[in-house]
């Protein structure tokens, strides 16, 4: 395996690792749900470090915050796709929560990227907050795909106008 692939991987993984770290509430918090130490959690979130979290650490997090980040990480880098069936109800407004919630996330990768290649140099912070975004944008995809998956299932979904509360 060459080092690009091998380190791609890593980061693949470490940005998982990350998004399930906050998913529980960050470092004090998962300490304490996997009864690691919070400097060990600390390393596993840290960008810097090479550590990774332990996999009954990993089994537990995803069971408490409900997102099997890392589990499905693991099933991508291995050409893998997993499903959940605990698929949620949708209706008009949750599509049209997911899809603006998708654009944003879309304008900050957008936007840090921009920023990134302004200089015609990709530092390593930059792509780390290069991954971090394109994260948040496919976990946000996968709810949307959720939540129009739902809407084939119930025959469709109703699309109420936003209104302005008076």
């Amino acid at each position: 395996m060459n080092d690009t692939l091998t380190n791609a991987w890593f980061y693949r993984l470490k940005a998982a690792n990350r998004l399930l770290i906050k998913k529980n509430g960050g470092i004090e918090a998962c300490a304490e749900l996997t009864s690691l130490s919070k400097s060990q959690i600390g390393r596993c979130n840290s960008d810097s470090d090479t550590e990774l979290l332990p996999v009954p650490a990993v089994m537990r997090l995803e069971a408490e915050c409900g997102d099997f980040a890392v589990t499905r990480a693991q099933a991508e880098l291995h050409g893998c796709k997993i499903s959940d069936p605990r698929m949620f109800e949708s209706d008009g407004q949750c599509l049209m929560r997911e899809n603006a919630e998708l654009a944003k996330r879309t304008a900050e990768y957008q936007g840090n990227a921009a920023l990134a290649l302004s200089d015609l140099k990709v530092t390593k912070a930059e792509s780390a907050q290069a991954i971090r975004d394109l994260q948040a944008i496919v976990d946000k995809a996968s709810d949307l795909i959720r939540a129009h998956s739902s809407a084939i299932a119930a025959g469709g979904a109703t699309v109420h106008p936003i209104r302005m509360a008076e």
